[in-house]
C-alpha cells in the first residue's frame, strides 16, 4: 500500500472509485452537482492551497483524500474514503503534517466527510476540528 499526491493521470479512476462508493452508500453521484470538485483535481485542490492523495495498492486506487483552503486559517478535509482502513491513518498524518507547512492554524472536517471519531482523536482533533501550529 502507498499513500502519494494524485496526479492527473488519476483523475479517471478517482471519479470512478467515488461512484463506486457513492453506489454502495445508495447515494447519488454528480459531477455537475456535489462532485464536481473531481472534475478538475488540480484546479479544485492545488489550486486551492490543498492537497489531493490518493491510496494504491497492488496497481489499483484503494482510497483517497482531498483538503483545500476553506479560509486563509483554516484547511477543510473535503474527501475522504478508502477501502483499506490502515491507509485512513496514514491520508490524516499527511493532511495534518501538510497544514502547518502551509501557514494554517486549524484543519476541519467538511459537511459530506465522515472520519473516524477515535482516529480524529488520535491526531488531535475535538470532534471534528484541530488546530495546528504553523510551520513559520
Amino acid at each position: 500500500m502507498q499513500v502519494r499526491i494524485a496526479n492527473r493521470q488519476d483523475e479517471k479512476a478517482i471519479r470512478e472509485l467515488a461512484e463506486a462508493f457513492s453506489s454502495t452508500e445508495n447515494a447519488s453521484f454528480d459531477l455537475k452537482g456535489r462532485d464536481r470538485d473531481l472534475v478538475n483535481i488540480e484546479a479544485n485542490y492545488f489550486g486551492k492551497e490543498g492537497l489531493f492523495l490518493v491510496v494504491e495498492a497492488d496497481g489499483e486506487l484503494k482510497g483517497f483524500a482531498g483538503a483545500r483552503s476553506k479560509d486563509e486559517e483554516t484547511l477543510s478535509i473535503e474527501r475522504f474514503r478508502s477501502s483499506l482502513i490502515e491507509a485512513e491513518e496514514e491520508m490524516l498524518k499527511v493532511i495534518v503534517g501538510f497544514a502547518p507547512r502551509l501557514l494554517y492554524s486549524g484543519i476541519e472536517c467538511g459537511d459530506n466527510v465522515h472520519i473516524r471519531p477515535e482516529l480524529l482523536q488520535q491526531f488531535g482533533f475535538q470532534g471534528d476540528k484541530a488546530t495546528v501550529t504553523p510551520d513559520f
